[in-house]
């Protein structure tokens, strides 16, 4: 068994771990410290769980993703939450795009990467932290889906586009309950009924501080400045 320590979301967490894969894979957030916060391992059975779900992904990788489920479980208790969702910063805001797999979150960041070049630098591209306190602020993980789009930063949320297929460009701002009832979607849920309460609350406090877009988009010049113009005022 492997430990390794990385600071993730500000938070100190101990990782046990039966592959090296881990150490590669977490390498730009390796850190040294004394005492963590979270303690994180996976067990065999929860291993072979995920190995049976998709049988052609390696065993390490299977490690990694029961890794991470169990640092999720604990994050509420320190404010925080993983979130499904591509995070991207521009002048030192997140902006967080999250759909459905395969609708086209990474088609989207990727637009912003195109037309502003340089000054936008892609935080994660699918497994961000969220973390609330008086700001919210929206962490890089090595979790980052098939792209491995990340980097261990952070940058405070500015606003949240849903993301919604279309032949046509159009954007709206959606009211609290509809913003819910989207994102709720795209949140980790805790096992534990304590987590799950923290989790939602912390939903909800940011939705209540965000502006929440829905896209409706294609794959144009045209839907970067759609989502570029409102979300950025």
């Amino acid at each position: 068994m492997y430990k390794l320590d990385i600071i993730l979301s500000d938070l100190k967490v101990n990782i046990e771990h039966k592959y090296d894969y881990m150490t590669e894979f977490c390498k730009d957030y390796v850190a040294q410290f004394d005492t963590a916060d979270i303690v994180a391992k996976a067990s065999d059975d929860a291993i072979a769980k995920e190995k049976a779900m998709v049988p052609g992904a390696p065993i390490e990788s299977c490690e990694s993703l029961c890794i991470y489920r169990a640092i999720a479980e604990k994050l509420p208790e320190f404010n925080r939450f993983v979130f499904h969702g591509a995070a991207i910063e521009y002048e030192n805001k997140t902006y967080l795009f999250t759909a459905p797999s395969g609708t086209g979150k990474t088609t989207h960041i990727n637009l912003w990467s195109k037309y502003l070049g340089d000054k936008v630098k892609i935080i994660n591209g699918d497994k961000p932290i969220i973390g609330i306190d008086d700001s919210i602020t929206v962490y890089g993980t090595p979790w980052a889906g098939k792209e491995g789009y990340q980097r261990n930063a952070k940058a405070p949320l500015k606003a949240i586009c849903i993301l919604k297929q279309s032949k046509t460009n159009s954007i709206v701002r959606l009211n609290t309950s509809e913003a819910i009832n989207h994102l709720m979607r795209q949140v980790y849920i805790p096992r534990s009924a304590v987590a799950l309460s923290s989790t939602l609350a912390l939903l909800g406090a940011m939705i209540e501080k965000t502006p929440v877009y829905e896209l409706s988009c294609d794959i144009s010049q045209e839907a970067f400045n759609t989502s570029f113009n409102e979300m950025t005022r």
